[in-house]
């Protein structure tokens, strides 16, 4: 059956796409083989993540004063294939203020 509109246009049925949904229970992801969402709570990593997002702050702080030298001194914290990223995040905010850092 098809059926005129406003504007004298011809409508048919129209093909809606089917979704498929698939729905899991949390708890029951960690018994999936191979397939985990939900990795298991680690207080080590959560503990590590505190500690260095503080020194960030710490450092944050020194980088805002232009005091590089501690900044180098606090960056030394870090382990190295971390520094270069967190040196462009210290610029970054740093520039936000409209201040500049050399590092």
């Amino acid at each position: 059956m098809k059926t005129i509109n406003e504007k004298g246009k011809k409508m048919g049925k129209k093909n809606f796409a089917k979704y498929e949904l698939r729905y899991e229970i949390a708890s029951e992801r960690n018994k999936i083989a191979g397939y985990t969402l939900i990795p298991e709570s680690n207080r080590v990593a959560e503990a590590q993540h505190m500690s260095e997002h503080e020194a960030f702050q710490a450092i944050q702080r020194h980088a805002l004063k232009g005091e590089s030298e501690e900044v180098h001194k606090l960056l030394l914290e870090f382990p190295e294939f971390k520094r270069e990223d967190l040196k462009k995040m210290l610029v970054r905010s740093v520039e936000t203020h409209g201040k500049t850092l050399e590092l």
